[in-house]
């Protein structure tokens, strides 16, 4: 019991006499100045922050703000809506003097078509070219015919004519006395084409005979009423 109350009065004795070290220490630091600040903490290095931006501020009123900026919406619109128009008018003309155009050739074509004769016209008048002149009476006839008689009635008449035609040639063929031949004879009747031209019988028989035309491959076949003789002399001149 008594050992261990003299080991507390010795602990707290060592205590006390640190706790008094202490003291004493602290009083002379204080006492002679020289005591050291305590040690401050070390910072790191931050950056300002950042400002933030102040927003611009108009003095307008919101109302006044909203306004202009709905008459420059209405303002872009109707700058837009009058190049739209502008460019519609634009296509629009193009179009009209496109189709103008158009018409135009179109008209031209068509006059030019009325106006120029199909190709199988161009080889009747051709023909028509080729027959021979008509008499008064003759011409007056066949207007008559053509104009008040049908194409089948015409067609008829045409060919009893070309058989009455081949009819009287015959007969005046077997009539007239064969052509001699080697004779030089000028033809005077058959295909017009042929009518003036003088050339030299090379075939000759009771009704029909061929000629050889200078300047021609193929002779000319007659009949032997449709060619005189003619002197040789006569033809050169």
């Amino acid at each position: 019991m008594d050992t261990t109350t003299n080991q507390n009065a010795t602990k707290l004795t060592a205590i006390e006499k640190a706790l008094a070290a202490a003291k004493a220490r602290k009083a002379a630091l204080t006492a002679s100045g020289n005591a050291a600040p305590p040690a401050a903490k070390p910072t790191t290095e931050t950056k300002p922050p950042k400002a933030k931006a102040a927003k611009e501020t108009s003095p307008e009123p919101k109302a006044e703000k909203t306004s202009k900026r709905k008459s420059a919406t209405d303002e872009r619109a109707s700058a837009k809506a009058a190049k739209l128009a502008q460019l519609e008018l634009e296509r629009t003309a193009r179009r009209a003097a496109r189709e103008e155009k158009r018409a135009a050739r179109n008209a031209e074509k068509a006059a030019a078509a009325a106006s120029k004769k199909p190709y199988h016209m161009k080889k009747v008048e051709r023909a028509r070219s080729k027959c021979p002149a008509m008499g008064g009476d003759a011409e007056k006839l066949f207007n008559e015919i053509t104009s008040n008689l049908s194409a089948q009635q015409i067609d008829a008449i045409a060919q009893h004519l070309l058989v009455h035609n081949r009819a009287m040639a015959t007969i005046r063929a077997t009539a007239t006395p064969r052509l001699e031949l080697g004779a030089t004879v000028r033809i005077t009747g058959g295909d017009p084409r042929f009518i003036g031209m003088v050339g030299e019988v090379v075939h000759s028989h009771k009704l029909r005979a061929k000629v050889q035309v200078p300047g021609r491959d193929k002779v000319v076949y007659i009949y032997n009423g449709e060619a005189v003789v003619v002197e040789a002399s006569t033809a050169a001149a």
